[in-house]
This record gives structure tokens, C-alpha cells and sequence, in this order.
């Protein structure tokens, strides 16, 4: 039968966003991919045992691929993501709003005074609704604000102004975090930075000095980091993956890491100890195996040395 000939029946369509169909892929996760298609056919809300039951699949099989899924970034217990945008409001009203409220012109004068421009009649309705709506306090507000700017500053230059769709965005991703207080704002962005810091080290160990990450390599680290691993276990499997395939191929290298995630590996030593090759029974070019194992540890315990050194 001729493939070309074979079609998806349209006739009911379950939209899957393009981000989560590549994480899934990318995962090779089938328990999670059937999952996930279950909680997008039924609202997004997860009942274990009905997933369990319609699914045919274990309870501990239905936690363990909601985990992975959470690890992914896909699945949350917070505020979902926004459909479209925040409900439109009449002009009218956030005027009145306005003139009422004084914290909410405070937010406005504050946030013109950031942004360094007049906020259009657009801007000021989507700053009301993150703060009618999202009902995030002032001060919380501000400090998403200031983070928004920071980094697309740092992406496309002090030239270019920030739009507020992008606030929006962030807004609703800190409410999904339930990030609501000023003190719980301030300890995440101080993650962030943490996290940016430690993905700067992890690009130089791999080797991929003075370029800008893509949005999926800058997933596949985000991921990583998730899991635990640090710059030198990660330049273990980026070397890894070189010898192997010739190339840096993420996919690949992320095979490796995920294998170590499942068996509990996440430091050079433990990989060292824990990944060795099992025995093979002495025969013809044993010993050229046992050469070339010696010659790998002693490969990672240099690449080691020259990280901890700064020479990588």
C-alpha cells in the first residue's frame, strides 16, 4: 500500500501546541504521549484512576508518566495557560479604575516610568487585567516588569521596546507557579538567575563558546538541570556523544542523560562507577578493550580537571 495514501481522518481535531508535540517526540515517552492526548480530550484536569482505567495502564505507571510530564514542563497544577488573552475591557471602565484606585495608577506611573514611555490605551488595559484579574499585588507586578525588561534588553537591545503581550505571558506563568508574594518573587528570581548561570557554565563545558542557545537546546539544558546534572556530567555526555555519532547531536546526547537520570547517575564519579560496561569473558581483543576503557576514564578524569580549572 502506498504511505502516501494514508491520512489522518480530520474529521474531529485535537490541537496539540507544536512545543509540546516536540517535547513528547523528543522524549520518546509513550506512556506520557498517551497521557497527555487523554488530558487534552478530557479538559487538561488529571483523575489518576479514570486515566488509569481508560488508558489501561497502572496507577504507578499513570504517576510516574504525570511526573515525567511535569518535568517536561507540560503538565502543572497551577492556573492553566491563557486560550487567547486577558478579558477586554471597556476604556471607560479602566479610567474609572484609574481615577478610583490609586495603587492601580501608581502601577501605572511606575511602570511608564520603566518601560520609559507613555503606555497606550491597549497597554494600560492588559496592565489591568494582570492586576484585576491575576490579582498580583503592585509590588509583584513591578518585579515582573523589571524582569520582562531585563531580559529582552539582554535579547534584542535597549532600542527595541518591550510589548506587553510578553508581560502578559510571564504573568500567567508566575501565577501557574503560584508565585504571589513579593518574597516568593524575589526567591524565584533569584533561581532564575541561579539557573542562567549555571546554564552559562554548561554551554562553555560543552564546548559551545560565544553563540546564542536555541530555544531547544536552551529546552534540552533547561531539562538537564532539572534533573540534577551540573556542567561536568554534562561535558561527559557531550563527549560521549562526539566519539559516537561524530557530531553533537542533542538528541543523542540526551538519551545518555535521561539513561543516567533513570539509574540514579548524575555526578562524574557516580557515572564513572555506576556506567562501566559489563564484563566480557577474556577473549581475543579483551585487552584491547580494557586499554580502551582505561583510556576513557582517564579522558573524563582530564575533562574533569580542566573544567574545575576553568581551562573548558
Amino acid at each position: 500500500m502506498n504511505d502516501a495514501t494514508r491520512k489522518l481522518n480530520m474529521a474531529q481535531v485535537l490541537p496539540v501546541p507544536l512545543r509540546d508535540a516536540e517535547l513528547l517526540m523528543d522524549a520518546s515517552d509513550g506512556d506520557g504521549a498517551l497521557l497527555y492526548l487523554h488530558l487534552m480530550k478530557n479538559g487538561g484536569a488529571l483523575d489518576v484512576d479514570r486515566a488509569a482505567r481508560e488508558l489501561r495502564l497502572s496507577v504507578r505507571a499513570v504517576e510516574a508518566a504525570a511526573a515525567r510530564l511535569t518535568r517536561m514542563g507540560i503538565l502543572s497544577a497551577g492556573m492553566p495557560e491563557p486560550s487567547s488573552e486577558l478579558p477586554e475591557y471597556e476604556a471607560r471602565d479602566v479610567v474609572r479604575r484609574t481615577q478610583s484606585d490609586p495603587e492601580f495608577l501608581t502601577l501605572v506611573e511606575e511602570t511608564q516610568a520603566t518601560l520609559g514611555r507613555v503606555l497606550s490605551t491597549p497597554d494600560v488595559k492588559r496592565l489591568f487585567g494582570i492586576y484585576d484579574t491575576l490579582a498580583l499585588p503592585v509590588d509583584v507586578i513591578m518585579l515582573l516588569i523589571h524582569h520582562c525588561k531585563e531580559e529582552h534588553e539582554e535579547r534584542y537591545g535597549p532600542s527595541k521596546n518591550l510589548g506587553f503581550p510578553v508581560i502578559e505571558r510571564e504573568a500567567y506563568s508566575w501565577c501557574n507557579r503560584e508565585i504571589v508574594t513579593y518574597e516568593q518573587a524575589e526567591a524565584w528570581l533569584a533561581e532564575l538567575a541561579r539557573r542562567k548561570s549555571l546554564s552559562g557554565e554548561i554551554q562553555r563545558a560543552m564546548g559551545l563558546k560565544n553563540r546564542e542557545l536555541s530555544p531547544t537546546e536552551r529546552k534540552y539544558i533547561d531539562s538537564w538541570i532539572d534533573m540534577g546534572f551540573g556542567p561536568e556530567a554534562l561535558a561527559v555526555a557531550a563527549d560521549r556523544t562526539v566519539v559516537n555519532t561524530g557530531e553533537l547531536r542533542w538528541r543523542y546526547m540526551n538519551s545518555i542523560v535521561r539513561s543516567w537520570d533513570e539509574k540514579g547517575l548524575h555526578t562524574v564519579d557516580e557515572i564513572e562507577q555506576g556506567d562501566r560496561k559489563p564484563a566480557r569473558t577474556r577473549q581475543r581483543g579483551a585487552v584491547a578493550n580494557e586499554t580502551s576503557s582505561a583510556q576513557d576514564l582517564e579522558r573524563l578524569r582530564t575533562m574533569r580537571e580542566k573544567i574545575k580549572k576553568g581551562q573548558i
